[in-house]
């Protein structure tokens, strides 16, 4: 046992020690022949700040529009087109404290925190869904909105789909 325990020690040591000079060839090669080029982008960093607004449109058997947007409490907030949309990939934008207020006063405006948090029929699977989720002043409520939607709710969604999809929306990356 002792003799496996031995050659196994330095079997791990020898392997390390190839890794190790391994490395070093590499980083020294990378050195000598590396050039240096320094690009400055110009490009908003993603918050880590609340979700205070989302909302998406979800695909149907035809051309829909499927995309999602969602707002932080900072203003910042991010499009992602998915299929069929007028913009494609990732956009990000600012809206300014007002225009998340005047959401918010909207959502108040229609009972949106005691609306039902879905309308739906599962016999009805053509239709695209609408889903919000508004989070405001300790309250939050989703809403996925496919069938029977009342009134109020689709004139709101109608609304909310204009004012944020008539931002200035700029084409965003992670990296």
């Amino acid at each position: 046992m002792r003799i496996l325990l031995f050659i196994a020690v330095i079997a791990a040591s020898i392997s390390c020690k190839n890794q190790k000079s391994a490395t070093t060839d590499i980083a020294e090669s990378d050195i000598i022949t590396q050039d240096t080029l320094v690009v400055i982008v110009e490009k908003p960093v993603q918050p880590k700040d609340s979700l205070v607004i989302s909302f998406e449109k979800t695909p149907c058997f035809g051309r829909c529009p499927v995309y999602k947007i969602k707002v932080y409490e900072s203003g910042f907030a991010l499009y992602e087109g998915i299929n069929f949309a007028e913009k494609m990939g990732m956009y990000s934008t600012v809206l300014t404290k007002s225009q998340i207020e005047n959401i918010y006063q909207s959502a108040i405006g229609i009972d949106y925190f005691n609306l039902d948090s879905e309308y739906n029929n599962p016999l009805i699977t053509d239709l695209p869904s609408t889903i919000s989720r508004i989070n405001y002043d300790g309250q939050d409520h989703r809403i996925m909105a496919r069938n029977n939607i009342p009134e109020k709710l689709k004139i709101f969604h109608d609304n909310l789909s204009v004012t944020l999809l008539e931002k200035n929306w700029k084409p965003y990356s992670f990296h």
